[in-house]
């Protein structure tokens, strides 16, 4: 062989390898993540943790921010479609927005997950991973009833956003555990819900809901149930503010390491855990098992109930963690 031909079959064989490389560059699976906000630390925590968890599992990952606005939220599935996404996990703005995008995207062939909220059983969704939403608001419902004995829970709630159905399963099923509980240990219930407040799911919605709350109903209150503990941390703010944490008992939900802090000084009595790393690192599961031909999966993929008061919280708190 001459040198120019020596030369020339490297250059084939760089060609070769690298056409290879692009190729299987062009193969690697790209997943669309469509959160709905990332103004509160379990949705940032979302984010954050699908990068690690995508990037473990060897997966391109596009992410985007709906800022609680159901059209951009809509417009950003569209742009990550034309992008020639292979999966969309989503987290819905609302309801009747995720029926739509799940429609759109079955309409491109690409499969949808949704993640952390709820969405008709009518909806072309692979499956939706989130907390056992009714496990654990029973759970914190009986727990509450524990503290309380045979008194009275004057509650008011701390919700998120209306229409939102993962909100809806918290905070009935918060009811619904301790209406149960008194019912078992004395036979009648004892619980008024006096009113209900909108958070916006963050700290400050949670501190204005608190605000108009308190002045709406004062020292009437002894029990706020906020939907996450995000919100729950507003309304100690507000409480303490005016004077009447003391007097009032707590309960949220999420487990996320600022209210199990607050759990640690006896601001918020329970939670549950709701947690992002796991969360996320379930979808990438349920990809694997898609991608190696897996079709068959629940309408719902818990992650495990854990109830966390000031007994166990050490177990779960971690200084370090991005949630």
């Amino acid at each position: 062989m001459t040198i120019k031909k020596l030369v020339w079959g490297v250059t084939l064989a760089l060609v070769s390898v690298t056409a290879t490389a692009t190729a299987q560059a062009d193969d690697k699976v790209k997943i669309g993540f469509a959160n709905r906000t990332l103004n509160g630390a379990f949705f940032n925590g979302l984010t954050e943790y699908m990068k690690i968890h995508a990037k473990d599992h060897g997966y391109e990952l596009i992410t985007t921010d709906a800022r609680g606005d159901l059209n951009k939220q809509i417009s950003d599935v569209e742009d990550m479609l034309a992008q020639g996404i292979n999966y969309l996990v989503l987290n819905p703005q609302d309801p009747e927005a995720g029926q739509r995008i799940a429609q759109i995207a079955k309409s491109k062939n690409v499969p949808v997950i949704v993640l952390d909220s709820d969405i008709s059983l009518d909806a072309p969704v692979v499956t939706r991973i989130q907390a056992n939403n009714a496990k654990n608001n029973i759970l914190i419902g009986e727990f509450a009833v524990e503290k309380f004995g045979d008194k009275p829970l004057n509650c008011v709630v701390i919700s998120g956003n209306q229409g939102n159905l993962v909100g809806e399963a918290r905070r009935t099923n918060f009811f619904r555990g301790v209406m149960e509980a008194q019912l078992r240990k004395y036979n009648h219930t004892q619980v008024n819900i006096l009113s209900q407040g909108w958070g916006n799911w963050d700290q400050q919605g949670g501190l204005k809901a608190m605000e108009d709350l308190i002045v709406a109903h004062g020292d009437k209150i002894n029990c706020v149930y906020s939907e996450m503990d995000d919100m729950a941390l507003g309304a100690v703010l507000s409480l303490k503010a005016a004077n009447k944490l003391q007097n009032v008992s707590l309960y949220s939900h999420d487990g996320y390491k600022r209210g199990l802090e607050a759990i640690q000084r006896g601001d918020i009595q329970a939670t549950a855990s709701n947690n992002p790393d796991l969360l996320t690192n379930t979808v990438m599961d349920v990809i694997d098992k898609y991608q190696a031909g897996n079709k068959d999966f629940p309408d719902y993929v818990y992650i495990p109930s854990i109830l966390i008061t000031k007994d166990n919280v050490s177990k779960y708190y971690n200084k370090d963690s991005i949630f």
